[in-house]
Order: structure tokens, then sequence, then C-alpha cells
């Protein structure tokens, strides 16, 4: 082998090695690689989402009643600056101005799981291009970025436009309005969540409409949002103050709401009575059968009413008396003195008007 063959094969033996070690200590993901995205942040040849026309309507949303008004026009006393104190941002014709060089403002409370909704302005007079042009950012828990950028005739890299979680994934659609308008973001934000060792289970998660049009969906984010570089999840706490970044740029905010989401969906304790018994083939057998409109009838172990082409499996609180297994329906059946099935009463919350109606059909 020639002496610079020689020197090739040295240095592909040094980078496989290097490849798999690699490989071995990130369990299979090479971590400087954007992972799911297959982009490099801030990559300006990533493709660019297409525009979007948003409604010309100023409407802005009125704030239901279970959501904190974080600015309603009048003042920021519910915002602090970094140090605690009381936020240098000014108040001025119903509208929070981003004071440049006055820092990012924080709330004072903290939030997880939430609704925002925030609405923005560029000042028209705004001149400047690429990343410069009005740029600010609304941080959820302080630490995932949807990018606030001029992005209606401001070409800039795809992850750090209007409508982006910024460095990651860039909006669905480019909804921008010119500077000088109004525009909205209403962001549905889950928390990350993690093991009692810290360990990931699973990833923060935004949906987003800019200006009423979905620009984000489900997005799982990577982790916290910086520039340049992807970081990975850390444990922290269960709630973090939103923030609003002042990144020299007067931006102009109004109609600020926020409510907390419950991080599932409560379930009542033992809502419906349990089965008490599980009927013989003798007890089951004499209840089949055609009762006007529904019918009965038997499968192994089981009984069942076919309701409408709809069959619903019944499960016995007594020999007389089934509740549906799957709605909230049940069914009684009456006996003459020999013990044999006179009729049946069905109560189904679907029928509607057959809810307390007493007459029942005879079993034929």
């Amino acid at each position: 082998m020639s002496a610079p063959r020689q020197t090739l094969h040295r240095w592909l033996c040094i980078a496989t090695a290097l490849l798999t070690f690699l490989v071995t200590q990130t369990g299979g993901q090479m971590c400087w690689a954007q992972l799911e995205t297959g982009w490099k942040a801030h990559d300006r040849d990533r493709p660019l989402p297409p525009s979007v026309s948003p409604s010309d309507q100023d409407i802005s949303p009125l704030a239901p009643g279970d959501a904190d008004i974080l600015f309603d026009g009048a003042h920021h006393d519910l915002w602090r600056d970094s140090q605690g104190g009381s936020s240098k941002w000014q108040v001025k014709d119903g509208t929070l101005i981003a004071t440049p060089k006055s820092g990012s403002i924080y709330t004072k409370k903290k939030y997880g799981d939430c609704q925002l909704h925030i609405e923005w302005k560029i000042p028209a007079s705004t001149k400047r291009s690429d990343q410069a042009k009005g740029n600010s950012g609304v941080f959820l828990m302080n630490t995932y970025e949807v990018q606030i950028l001029a992005s209606f005739d401001n070409r800039t890299y795809a992850d750090g436009m209007a409508g982006a979680i910024y460095g990651q994934y860039p909006p669905l659609v480019n909804a921008s309005k010119p500077v000088g308008t109004w525009q909205s973001y209403d962001i549905i934000f889950r928390r990350p969540r993690f093991d009692e060792k810290g360990a990931l289970l699973s990833p923060a998660k935004m949906t987003v409409l800019h200006n009423g049009i979905l620009v984000q969906e489900n997005s799982h984010v990577l982790g916290p949002t910086t520039w340049i570089k992807h970081s990975p999840y850390t444990n922290g706490p269960e709630k973090e103050s939103l923030s609003l970044q002042d990144h020299g740029n007067p931006i102009q905010f109004r109609n600020i709401w926020i409510r907390e989401l419950s991080e599932s969906r409560p379930l009542p304790s033992n809502p419906y009575p349990k089965a008490k018994l599980e009927l013989t083939d003798a007890q089951m057998t004499p209840l089949v059968g055609d009762y006007g409109d529904f019918r009965i009838t038997k499968s192994g172990k089981h009984l069942y009413c076919k309701f409408f082409q709809v069959q619903m499996e019944l499960v016995p609180l007594s020999n007389s008396e089934f509740l549906m297994k799957s709605c909230a329906g049940k069914l009684k059946f009456d006996f003459d003195p020999q013990g044999r099935v006179k009729q049946a009463k069905l109560h189904l919350d679907a029928a509607g008007n057959r809810i307390g109606i007493p007459k029942a059909a005879t079993a034929k």
C-alpha cells in the first residue's frame, strides 16, 4: 500500500472508531445532529413554509372566566423584571411596550400546562431586516420559545421566523401580517414530564395558532430552545414564569391572558354499580327473545341487547336488572307469578323519549 493510501486508511480507521464510540455513548443517537428534524439549527437552506393570508379582521378574543388576565391595557402589575423588581416596560395607549435595554419580563405567577392568548404588533417604522426586524419571543416556562419576528416580507432562517419553535420547528405555514398590524398567538402548551429519578418521560408539546391559523400541531419540543445549539432536557420545576423577551425592539403587546390546564382529565370514583353475580344458563335463557323494538340474545356467559342495529353487552345486577356495559342504560325484566318473563323495560339515555316511559313491550 502506498504512503498516501496508508495515511487515508489510518484516518478512516480513526474516524470509524470515533463514530462507533459516539454512537455507543449516545444510545445510538448522534448528539451533534438535529435528531428528529434532520436539519441543523438555523440552516438558511432549509425550505421555508408557504405563505397563507390570515383574516384581515382585528378582533380580540375575550378572555374566558377562568383565565388570569396578564395584561388588560391598564397596568403590568402581574409582571416583574429578572431580579424580581417592577417591570421597566412601558404602558401606553392600552399597550405594553418592550422597552429596549430594559430586559425581559416575567410573570409573578408560575405556570406549567396552559392555554395562552397574546397579541403583538411590530411598529410600522421598523426598518431592519432578517433577525433584527421585530425580534422578540414568548417563552413558556421561561424555557420554550415561540418566536416573534417580522416575517411577512422579511427572509430569515426557517426555524427563526414568526410562529417557529425557535431553532427547532418552522411554522407549518407563514401566517404573518405586515408590520404595523396586530397579530395573535394562541398556544396550547404541555410541560415535559420526568420520573422520580429525573429521567425524561415525555417532552414538552406545543400547538400554536398564528392569527387563527394552525402553525404548530402538537409539536414535540426537542429540549430548551436556544440560539445555534440544541440543549438536552434537564429535570426542573413543574411550573415556571411565562416570559416575554426584550431583544432590542419596541414590540407592542395587548390582550394577554392565560388559563391553567389540568394535567389529566379527572375520572369519577366508582360512578356505576358493579356486577353482583354471574347468571347461570337456566337464568339467562328465559330472557332471550324479542321485546318490541329491541331483542335480547345470548352468547356464552353473556346476554346482549340489540337496539336499532347496536348490540350492547348486559351486566347483571340481579337476575332481573341489568346495566349496559359501555353506555348509560339499564334493562329491567318483570316476571309473572309463575316466574315467566312478562315484559322488559328499557331505559336508555340515547333513546331520548323512552326514558321514564312505564309501558314496555311484552316478550313474544
